[in-house]
């Protein structure tokens, strides 16, 4: 079944399409604020100038206020929890918190 391998590589391509268009949407506000307090960058070249001639007037724009201290209270706070756990000594010989034990394949033909 050569068409039904074709069709599962490009459902598996699609799918990790899929996936690192969402992260990407997921960055974008993070990217937005730091590209804004990033210095101006060199000047484009080729086809890049081409496309951003039509935007070259116009001021990038910010986050609202709301979101960008909602990002810094969470960053803040990741870095007291982050603090935390770097701090944090076990015991000589304490257990591990789990073990990573892999599971044998799943097998497939015969039911």
């Amino acid at each position: 079944m050569k068409g039904s391998d074709e069709m599962k590589r490009s459902r598996r391509r699609f799918l990790k399409l899929a996936a690192a268009g969402a992260a990407g949407l997921a960055i974008q506000p993070a990217r937005t604020l730091a590209v804004a307090a990033a210095a101006p960058a060199a000047p484009a070249r080729g086809r890049a100038r081409k496309a951003r001639a039509g935007s070259a007037g116009e001021p990038r724009a910010l986050p609202p206020p709301d979101l960008r201290a909602e990002i810094e209270r969470q960053q803040r706070e990741l870095e007291k929890t982050l603090k935390t756990l770097r701090e944090f000594r076990l015991e000589p010989g304490s257990e591990p918190a789990f073990v990573f034990s892999p599971m044998p394949p799943a097998r497939r033909g015969k039911s």
